[in-house]
């Protein structure tokens, strides 16, 4: 997912081009080991200090049910907005002063190729940090011995009362008795 900008470099503030993504990602993270597919649509706009990129890309991960920790495989929609520095001057040759400021995930190399990979790679990791549901209905995981739920029930008494809480259970129970 690499994408020569020398043109859009050479030309004013403003100048534009649109881009398909297609390509593959490796090795995410440890759900996701060996290629994804992700495609999507950019939009590469040219600013004072670089390129600025825009755009969504679609693909599909293997995530863990945010409530009963299931495997499952989810369709995810990155929202891409980062702006890449050059490190070589387009006109001159010269090179350009990185500071400690840049990521150096966001330069624009000596060739002017842009590269997208470790940036959408970034950008799935923290997309699964937020998983989907198995279900809309997953009833997730009893909170005292795990037993996922989904499954059946459990035999662990559910109405333990905080200690903390405890004084006010005991004016509950006052209140009853009058």
């Amino acid at each position: 997912m690499q994408y020569n900008v020398a043109q859009l470099l050479k030309e004013g503030v403003g100048a534009s081009r649109r881009r398909t993504l297609s390509g593959e990602l490796c090795d995410i993270d440890a759900l996701n080991p060996g290629e994804t597919p992700v495609e999507g649509d950019l939009l590469l706009v040219r600013t004072p200090r670089g390129i600025l990129v825009t755009g969504k890309a679609h693909m599909t991960m293997t995530q863990s049910c945010r409530r009963c920790l299931r495997t499952i495989r989810a369709e995810v929609e990155l929202d891409i907005e980062e702006e890449f520095v050059p490190s070589i001057d387009i006109i001159t040759g010269a090179s350009l002063p990185i500071t400690d400021e840049d990521e150096p995930d966001l330069v624009i190399d000596e060739h002017h190729i842009l590269d997208l990979t470790e940036i959408l790679r970034q950008y799935a990791i923290v997309v699964g940090m937020a998983p989907d549901l198995c279900s809309p209905d997953c009833k997730g995981l009893c909170p005292i011995c795990g037993q996922d739920l989904n499954a059946g029930t459990c035999d662990c008494q559910q109405d333990e009362i905080d200690p903390r809480l405890s004084v006010l259970a005991q004016l509950l129970d006052d209140a009853d008795k009058d």
